[in-house]
């Protein structure tokens, strides 16, 4: 049995949305918190909290990691699903930290074993924020992007995102260039080496056609010891819909938090 509690969690101000998932033993637990990438549609798709009937979506991976024994978090980052605000990558970043302070204090989490499993910007996010925070314990990351540039036309880019619901404010961002050059800033091939001598699993699939395979070799030259790369045949990019990323991943995890 798994118990399920959600609840708001504060980041800058901005209400996330969130839940978490606990093992019903009383014993102290790895924690593991799971990181959802971009929206793919207008708002329903960051929903890490909430779920649809044809996608059961990342609750149900929640309490499969649960069930393996971590005291699991899922949360939707700023901007997306339930959560307040608006979409932007550093906001994102400090989402992620604020994330894991407050696991740090639950009494039913080993607060020197917790682990941030992202997919694809959620694993970019990770990655940065688990090199500025060394309690950070391990790291999976699925489908994660090597680098990012500036958006070309950032302008646009604001109004495509505003109509799908991930930039509510009219009157942001504030700064248009500064926004821009955020996704710069985080870029996982400048931060990757600094996780060392944390354990990194770069996941990816062979068959993702948004973020090129070729994307996972890069990092996985550029990361320290301890690191291991897995390719998964036939797989995409959503995490949710590849069985098979999830499993590899809570075995890697349940070998590395030891």
């Amino acid at each position: 049995m798994v118990f399920r509690e959600e609840f708001r969690l504060e980041s800058d101000g901005i209400l996330l949305a969130a839940a978490l998932f606990v093992p019903e033993d009383a014993s102290l637990h790895p924690g593991l918190i799971l990181c959802h990438g971009m929206p793919a549609g207008p708002r329903l798709s960051g929903e890490q909290v909430g779920s649809g009937e044809e996608d059961p979506g990342y609750p149900e991976l929640a309490e499969r990691c649960a069930r393996a024994g971590f005291v699991t978090l899922i949360f939707n980052f700023r901007g997306t699903g339930q959560s307040g605000g608006n979409y932007h990558p550093l906001g994102w970043a400090r989402d992620l930290e604020a994330v894991l302070d407050w696991m740090g204090q639950l009494p039913q989490v080993d607060a020197k074993r917790i682990a941030l499993l992202g997919s694809s910007m959620g694993a970019a996010v990770a990655m940065y924020v688990a090199a500025h925070r060394p309690e950070v314990a391990a790291v999976v990351s699925y489908a994660g992007p090597a680098a990012m540039g500036p958006r070309p036309n950032p302008a646009d880019a604001v109004e495509r995102l505003r109509e799908s619901g991930l930039i509510r404010d009219t009157d942001f961002p504030p700064d248009l260039d500064a926004w821009s050059r955020e996704s710069v800033e985080i870029s996982p091939v400048e931060w990757i080496g600094k996780i060392s001598p944390r354990p990194l699993l770069l996941l990816h699939g062979d068959a993702d056609d948004l973020v090129p395979v070729e994307n996972a070799f890069t990092l996985y030259q550029q990361a320290g010891e301890p690191k291991e790369l897995r390719l998964l045949p036939g797989a995409g990019h959503r995490f949710r819909s590849e069985p098979a990323a999830l499993e590899t991943a809570l075995e890697w995890l349940l070998r590395s938090l030891v």
